[in-house]
């Protein structure tokens, strides 16, 4: 019995990692890129196979997966099976978040400042956020590893993993 339990914990330990790296990948063919993850949402667009797709770590919905299309700088859902996986991004430690001053709630601030004319995408710890031109958000956080990954039109996505302290606040910085 215990063993069992160990190898169930380890499996889930794993699953759960293979879900916390971001993918390259493109489509198989032609596909339809979606609103949400299913056939019953609005297709926005169709993607070609030269688009270059980042396809966030989340488990898949009616098996379609949660894309990040840099071609267009969009958002959204794609088949999971007309996807080909490409490459894998290893997420190394990175030093964008400067830390700005503490505060006494005890969780990790983050203050995202869009300096840019450009609508930035921005994936924190597998949830979304889109900035507008010149826009501020703060986000606040539990968790001090912060996996990330953003882009904007023309920009080279930026994506890594940090560890910040909690009882501090930090400030991410997008400018071009």
């Amino acid at each position: 019995m215990l063993k069992r339990n160990i190898l169930l914990v380890l499996f889930i330990v794993n699953s759960v990692n293979l879900f916390a790296q971001l993918k390259l990948g493109n489509a198989k063919t032609e596909i339809n890129f979606r609103e949400g993850p299913g056939i019953n949402f609005k297709v926005v667009y169709t993607i070609n196979r030269s688009n270059l797709l980042v396809i966030l770590p989340r488990i898949p919905v009616n098996d379609f997966i949660e894309v990040f299309d840099i071609e267009t700088s969009s958002y959204g859902f794609v088949a999971k099976n007309l996807v080909e996986i490409t490459d894998t991004l290893n997420f190394g430690k990175q030093q964008f978040f400067e830390k700005s001053a503490e505060n006494n709630t005890g969780e990790v601030e983050i203050e995202l400042v869009n300096l840019t004319s450009l609508s930035m995408y921005v994936w924190l710890n597998a949830t979304s956020y889109n900035l507008a031109p010149h826009e501020k958000k703060v986000i606040v956080s539990e968790n001090e590893e912060i996996t990330y990954f953003s882009s904007a039109p023309g920009m080279y996505p930026v994506f890594g993993k940090e560890v910040l302290q909690k009882g501090n606040i930090y400030r991410w910085r997008f400018s071009k």
